[in-house]
């Protein structure tokens, strides 16, 4: 009799396993696009949550706006392949966007720069 529970409990959590883990081709896919990301002239501070989980080593990068929807998010000064942030510039730069699918991840790489001002 235990042996049927156990069995059926095992049986339970398979269907339920592969049940939670379809998802649609589109899901599975890399999603590449074209976007418009503006940079400030002042750089910003972040924490890498994987080797500094309490944030005790702050990381200086570039402050970004993606098709000015979102808020100013901070990434590494290599974040964008091609592109070189000068401090004291803004810009605004047409970048490929590339969405990773496995393991979810954005990709930047600079098309070309649209405009890029001296702030005083």
């Amino acid at each position: 009799m235990k042996t049927k529970k156990i069995l059926g409990f095992v049986f339970a959590m398979l269907a339920v396993l592969s049940l939670s883990s379809c998802s649609s081709e589109e899901d599975n896919e890399d999603k590449v696009e074209q976007v418009t990301i503006y940079v400030s002239e002042e750089p910003g501070v972040y924490y890498d949550m994987w080797l500094d989980p309490e944030k005790e080593n702050p990381i200086e990068g570039m402050q970004i706006w993606e098709n000015k929807t979102q808020t100013w998010q901070i990434v590494s000064f290599y974040a964008i392949k091609g592109f070189t942030y000068e401090c004291g510039n803004e810009y605004e730069l047409l970048v490929k966007k590339t969405t990773l699918a496995t393991p979810p991840h954005v990709r930047y790489e600079l098309i070309r720069i649209i405009s890029q001002r001296k702030v005083e």
